[in-house]
């Protein structure tokens, strides 16, 4: 298996603007600055760019348009109860507040900026959007919003804010619950379908028992993981469920589309479980180790296509998404190369 060089950035740089990363690229991968801005994407590239400054501090790029996302998140936080998240090209709010799964995953980044940034700036604004954030938990419905969440919540106590653990608890007990209401032998799984951004559900399981010391926690993620892994990683190739037509319990399991956020959440949930030889399987569908041995990521500019679409079809774009999912696994596999990653025991 190849080891990571880092991409280049020039895709990202043509993507980033005025209120960070832009959501969409056009077919000739140029930004389509209609698309907008979105929370969503912002808090992806906010992750990111906590993730290269510690590879390289002196990247001002990086540190400009991390600063530019908080400035983002203050802003939609202003005149809404809880959070925006969709922007219009020209700077104006559409939306009248985001999607709880938009809350869960700014709440994943503000933890993992408190627990791992250098930057004491950086960590305070962390701390104030956190306290905001925290006013929306009871809203997160879903058990992907959950998920997000306890992946910030549980890197926040890491950084020693012990007054979330009691908040980590609950939400993780749900999952748990649900985990357990749902799952049979044959579908060891907290919903009725497996969609988007699944290992990011035992990942959240599983860290947060090891923060916790739960080991219920632990044996159902483990449990997740196990199911997941038969179904998209179960030899040496990660082949992730199609969207969006997602795979339905007793149903048939879609390959097309394949998105490149799944490799990235595969990657993450099995540095959770420490399993780093079928971390970098997941890594490597980004460069031809996948169904139709198609190179996802654009080595020339550090983009990243959209997905495969079909048998032998890439998608033409290169959107916001797809780029900081592939350009985030790089830097994981970096990480991990140099030792930069705890992992258990």
């Amino acid at each position: 298996m190849s080891k990571p060089k880092a991409p280049p950035l020039h895709h990202l740089e043509r993507l980033c603007g005025e209120h960070g990363i832009i959501q969409f690229s056009k077919p000739d991968t140029q930004p389509d600055i209609e698309s907008g801005f979105c929370l969503d994407d912002n808090v992806r590239l906010l992750v990111l760019a906590l993730s290269m400054l510690r590879e390289d501090p002196s990247c001002t790029f990086i540190a400009d348009v991390g600063d530019r996302v908080f400035d983002f998140i203050t802003e939609a936080s202003r005149e809404t109860p809880i959070y925006h998240n969709m922007m219009d090209g020209k700077g104006t709010f559409t939306d009248r507040f985001a999607s709880p799964e938009s809350i869960g995953r700014l709440i994943r980044a503000l933890g993992l900026v408190m627990r791992d940034s250098d930057d004491p700036q950086w960590r305070a604004r962390a701390m104030l959007e956190m306290r905001r954030a925290s006013v929306a938990l009871p809203a997160l419905s879903s058990e992907h919003a959950r998920a997000f969440a306890v992946l910030g919540l549980a890197a926040t106590v890491e950084a020693g804010q012990t007054q979330y653990t009691d908040t980590l608890r609950a939400l993780a007990e749900a999952m748990h619950f649900e985990f357990e209401r749902n799952a049979t032998p044959q579908w060891a799984w907290p919903l009725a379908a497996m969609t988007y951004d699944n290992g990011r559900l035992p990942e959240a399981l599983l860290r947060a028992g090891k923060v916790l010391g739960e080991p219920a926690f632990l044996t159902s993620g483990e449990r997740a993981l196990d199911f997941l892994a038969s179904v998209v990683q179960p030899r040496d190739m990660f082949e992730p469920i199609g969207a969006p037509g997602w795979y339905e319990r007793g149903g048939e399991r879609p390959y097309y589309a394949q998105q490149p956020l799944e490799a990235l959440a595969m990657i993450d949930v099995w540095l959770a479980d420490g399993d780093t030889t079928r971390a970098r399987v997941a890594y490597e569908w980004f460069l031809g180790n996948n169904r139709d041995e198609l190179m996802v990521a654009d080595l020339e500019t550090g983009g990243c296509r959209d997905g495969i679409d079909g048998p032998g079809h890439l998608n033409p774009c290169m959107g916001a998404e797809s780029t900081l999912a592939y350009q985030q696994a790089a830097c994981t596999m970096r990480e991990l190369d140099r030792g930069m990653l705890s992992l258990p025991a």
